[in-house]
Order: structure tokens, then C-alpha cells, then sequence
């Protein structure tokens, strides 16, 4: 039976155009969106600004579930982001669609572990704070077998936006930059 959650999740990846990673089966998926905010600096040099192309980075809320059964959900999680790094290293590579796309990422409540993946992260203005993780939050306690027992674990208040330039991954988890290939 199909909920009002499911039935969101579903409009929501359609309107917004959320994709399967390589040929699919990954924990995280791809939409591609503008970046809005403002201007950001990098580590590599790479600077972020309004309107450039990104690619904004969803959990599949119900594979990261199926994750947790059983023990060590979240080493099992952290795995398979990993695991999904290189397939989408490949992607921003070779489809055509991904070519401008200058990085990736995204709002977080786990920004302080994706900085081992590579990612750099910065705060998100008051609004966009408050409302985003409200909205992680209620979906963990949604999916995590725990439920709302979850919340009371860690605590995850803080949401932040990660972002790892499309340079970054490729040398990464893409093998290193070529000669010619976007950003130089």
C-alpha cells in the first residue's frame, strides 16, 4: 500500500529528475539543478558561483534502510557511498548531459563524515537550515529501523552543504584529470 511519503518521494524524483548512478543499485542518486547560493571557494580553486550547473546528490531513502537490518548500518552505509563514488567519478566522465556539471553535493545532517569521502562543507542560511533538517531528521526516524529512537542517537541537529568539485572526484575516484577535460 502506497502512503502520502511514497507517493511525495515518487512526484518529488520525477519533477526534479533524480537519477540512478551508472546503471543503478547505488545508495545515492543524481539531479542536476543550478546552484543557488553564493559563491564558493574550494581547496583545488575551483570557485562555485550562481547559476553554474551542479550535481545535487539524494539518498535512496529505502536502500539506505535495507542497509541497518541487522548490525553496523551505518559502516554498511558509509561502504556504499563509497562504493558509488567511483560509478558516479565515471558518469560526470562520459555522459554527455554531465559535462558542465562543476560539483557535486548537496545539504547534509552527516557533513562532518563526508569530509573522508572529500568533501568540503559550509553553513546554510537560517532558513534553509531550520527547514532541511527538519526535513532529514523526519525521514531518518521514517526509514532507520530504530524510528524516532534514532534521533535521540549522535546528535544530528546540525545540516551544513557538502559540495565536492567535479575535479576533486575525478582525481579521487576517477583516476587522474586528462589533459583538455573540464574543469582544468
Amino acid at each position: 500500500m502506497t502512503n502520502w511519503l511514497d507517493r511525495l518521494e515518487g512526484w518529488f524524483e520525477r519533477r526534479y529528475d533524480i537519477r540512478p548512478i551508472g546503471e543503478g543499485g547505488y545508495v545515492v542518486r543524481l539531479g542536476l539543478i543550478r546552484y543557488r547560493g553564493p559563491a564558493l571557494t574550494f581547496q583545488d580553486g575551483t570557485v562555485l558561483n550562481r547559476g553554474d550547473l551542479v550535481g545535487e546528490v539524494h539518498v535512496d531513502n529505502r536502500r539506505a534502510a535495507a542497509l541497518h537490518e541487522g548490525h553496523k548500518g551505518g559502516f554498511r552505509y558509509r561502504r556504499e557511498v563509497f562504493r558509488a563514488l567511483p560509478a558516479l567519478a565515471r558518469d560526470l566522465r562520459t555522459r554527455p548531459e554531465y559535462q558542465a556539471v562543476q560539483a557535486i553535493g548537496g545539504p547534509s545532517l552527516f557533513w562532518e563524515e563526508a569530509r573522508l569521502a572529500g568533501f568540503e562543507h559550509w553553513p546554510l542560511p537560517w532558513f534553509a537550515r531550520w527547514w532541511l533538517a527538519w526535513w532529514e531528521r523526519f525521514l531518518l526516524a521514517r526509514y532507520h529501523p530504530a524510528g524516532r529512537r534514532r534521533l535521540a542517537e549522535g546528535g544530528r541537529t546540525e545540516i551544513r552543504q557538502i559540495w565536492m568539485t567535479r575535479r576533486t572526484l575525478l582525481e579521487r575516484y576517477g583516476g587522474e584529470v586528462r589533459a583538455g577535460e573540464r574543469p582544468e
